[in-house]
């Protein structure tokens, strides 16, 4: 059976992914694929690279550390003429020092990452030639971080069409879907304060609506394991905080969410309990 790793977006609490990854690579269950949204994407060229759980916890770790994002204050005279609110100077730098490799070719597992196209507003799934600027147009979500022009288009955030691409998954061949999402649906029931909090209410509302659609529109055409956490996650979706918390809590609800979810699978293997 064929495992695709679905890595979705959430900023900050892409750390419980590397739980997420950390549990799965203990049980034995291996990937034979990668799909990557917004800092799904991150984790997932980290994988694809070759990094154990422990060397991308590690990368979470000193993440956490690191000024990734520096405030563009352009936008005080530019006003609606601004491309974004931060410049992403720090990030680059990280993934430029940090990933091993420069293209996707390069990687020891396939990996697709999406981004949104401006202009056509279609998904965009992107599986060759340089990686770091498809990183980041996958990560480029408005009004924080301004378009990625890479390979004739003007790219934003993967989230806005696919945040979970399923879909594109199953086209490729994917027979199990393995995905742990960065966000529950209960925390709709709390009031958004302020417009920047009220528009990422609206966006996780369309990117929830587009989720629950395509789990039950394609529930028949592969085995589907998808986890939803609920923890207190962190506020901040730029900031990186909190992340040995999060990355814990996410192994021990995954482990426990696989083991009950994929019995046939773990049981004869030794991580499993």
């Amino acid at each position: 059976m064929r495992n695709a790793l679905l890595l979705g977006g959430g900023g900050s609490r892409g750390a419980i992914e590397a739980g997420f990854y950390k549990a799965l690579f203990e049980m034995g269950a291996p990937v034979d694929m990668i799909f990557g949204t917004s800092v799904g994407a991150l984790n997932g060229a980290f994988i694809a690279a070759g990094f154990a759980p422990e060397q991308l916890e590690a990368i979470w770790n000193q993440l956490e550390e690191e000024r990734l994002f520096r405030r563009d204050w352009s936008f005080l005279w530019k006003w609606g003429r601004a491309d974004g609110l931060y410049q992403a100077d720090g990030l680059i730098d990280f993934l430029k020092s940090t990933l091993p490799v420069k293209r996707f070719e390069q990687l020891k597992v396939p990996l697709v990452v999406t981004a949104t196209d401006l202009t056509t507003s279609e998904p965009v799934y992107l599986d060759s030639g340089e990686l770091l600027p498809a990183l980041l147009a996958s990560a480029a979500m408005p009004p924080y971080l301004p378009p990625v022009a890479h390979q004739g288009r003007h790219l934003v955030d993967g989230g806005f069409v696919a945040n979970v691409p399923i879909g594109e998954a199953i086209a490729r061949g994917a027979q199990c879907v393995l995905a742990m999402l960065c966000h529950c649906a209960g925390e709709l029931i709390q009031v958004p304060r302020g417009f920047l909090e009220v528009q990422g209410r609206a966006l996780r509302i369309a990117l929830e609506q587009k989720f629950r659609h395509d789990l039950e529109h394609y529930k028949d055409k592969a085995r589907m394991i998808v986890l939803e956490p609920c923890f207190d996650f962190p506020l901040a979706m730029l900031k990186i905080q909190q992340t040995s918390l999060l990355i814990e809590q996410g192994y021990q609800f995954a482990k426990t969410e696989l083991l009950r979810r994929m019995p046939d699978h773990f049981q004869d293997h030794p991580g499993g309990e």
